[in-house]
């Protein structure tokens, strides 16, 4: 069985050093933990909107208390000259950097506990930050690998760790146990070491996917954004699309010059394809986990339209959540890939109808001083902020079923066939005739 939880932690500035944040109420025990957040803070149930605070948003992953990884980016609010930062580390499951490239705040891993986690401040937080949360665990889950990539200098294939991945087509022809989670920054320091360097996140998922006669085929999504850092006027693109899952704009602004999606699968390894390479080193982590079933991919959804839906059906498991990522656009151009105005990147979890967390942040192009937008919810799914600081679109889960999940446009803020990519995951469906269980269909 998988099983999974997401919520979020209250990281404060008056949290001192060595302070332990408990997290409780899993009934069970994380193997693998994702970590998101975009520089907001306020306590569940409450929703809160703010054009007031900076950017500082990022992912982590935590598997161990000695198995961890972190990105994140700055991008200071109402500012004449744009003033970004970004870093990655491994000693870190959340992390904060300033302008200048110091890193400003962190937060680690201090016991995987029975019933949930704990983690422990390493550096007291710069400002208030609602931090969430994913947890993964189950007896299905039998390997979770936590890594660092350095962007190659030349195109091609590059093979990473992944332990106990192994080639889908020579498994069961129902195999759907393999994910690979991955963000990244501009910076190219080593780890720790923040940068004074454009505030660009990307954000990805892959999954193998078992076609018709073995044929194997790789799901790959991406969505990543920029902030020029230095511009006089602000300069912000975003990118999202399919069959990507590293992603990231020229360094001063412009349409990616890095691109990178998943080939292929083989024994305690994966390889990614890079068509696009520019900037030596710049970094990125990922979470690649063995067990459980997973299927990333993408739906479009009428934006503009109040209760429009959109379904994510056929999916070969049993749903027990959903992780999802996107920038308020219609898929971009791929190829080759374009960049769009406006860094816009949403996050959200969610496991039911009932239970679901959401963040999303703005940064505006093209205005004389920087404008930063954040938003973040604990009622939808997923959610932007406007231009003006409010709440510009949301989305909620309006059905999940066993083997389908259905979006629901609640505040039509959006754009007409806005692309949405998700990662769902769950158990094996159980099939009929075996002994004890019932036809789940």
């Amino acid at each position: 069985m998988l099983q999974f939880a997401h919520g979020a932690v209250q990281w404060l500035t008056s949290q001192v050093l060595n302070t332990t944040i408990p997290v409780t109420g899993l009934g069970f025990q994380p193997k693998a933990l994702r970590f998101y957040w975009v520089g907001l803070q306020s306590n569940s149930p409450t929703a809160a909107n703010s054009q007031a605070v900076s950017e500082r948003r990022g992912v982590g992953f935590a598997s161990s208390t000695t198995s961890r990884a972190s990105v994140g980016t700055y991008s200071g609010d109402n500012i004449g000259n744009a003033d970004c930062g970004s870093v990655f580390t491994t000693t870190a499951c959340v992390i904060t950097v300033n302008g200048t490239g110091v890193v400003d705040g962190l937060l680690d891993i201090s016991s995987f506990d029975t019933d949930g986690f704990t983690l422990i401040v390493d550096d007291v937080a710069i400002a208030n930050i609602t931090v969430f949360w994913e947890a993964w665990g189950g007896d299905e889950i039998t390997n979770v690998t936590i890594g660092s990539i350095a962007e190659p200098a030349a195109i091609g294939l590059q093979n990473y760790t992944a332990t106990g991945f192994q080639d889908p087509g020579i498994s069961n022809p129902n195999q759907y146990d393999q994910c690979v989670m991955f963000a990244g920054v501009q910076s190219v320091n080593a780890s720790g070491v923040g940068q004074a360097q454009d505030s660009g996140l990307h954000v990805g998922f892959s999954t193998s996917d078992i076609q018709d006669a073995g044929n194997v085929y790789i799901n790959n999504i991406t969505v990543c954004g920029n902030s020029d850092d230095g511009s006089a006027t602000m300069d912000t693109d975003g990118y999202n699309t399919n069959n990507q899952c590293i992603s990231m704009i020229t360094i001063a602004g412009g349409n990616p010059n890095a691109i990178a999606y998943v080939i292929g699968y083989g024994t305690n390894t994966f390889t990614l394809s890079w068509d696009a390479r520019a900037t030596t080193n710049r970094r990125s982590i990922y979470m690649a986990i063995k067990g459980g079933q997973w299927k990333a991919g993408s739906i479009t959804i009428a934006g503009n339209t109040l209760n429009s839906t959109s379904t994510i059906s056929g999916v070969p498991f049993n749903i027990k959540g959903v992780s999802l990522i996107g920038a308020m656009k219609t898929q971009s151009t791929s190829g080759p890939p374009t960049s769009t105005a406006n860094d816009r990147i949403g996050f959200g979890s969610g496991l039911s109808t009932t239970s679901r967390n959401s963040a999303g942040v703005l940064d505006e192009d093209a205005t004389a001083n920087s404008e930063i937008d954040t938003s973040i919810n604990y009622t939808q799914v997923l959610v932007y902020p406007s231009n003006a600081g409010v709440l510009q679109t949301a989305y909620d889960i309006s059905n999940l079923r066993a083997n389908s999940l259905t979006l629901i446009t609640d505040t039509a803020g959006g754009v007409a066939n806005e692309w949405i990519g998700y990662l769902v995951f769950g158990d094996k469906k159980v099939t009929a005739g075996t002994i004890g269980h019932p036809f789940i269909i």
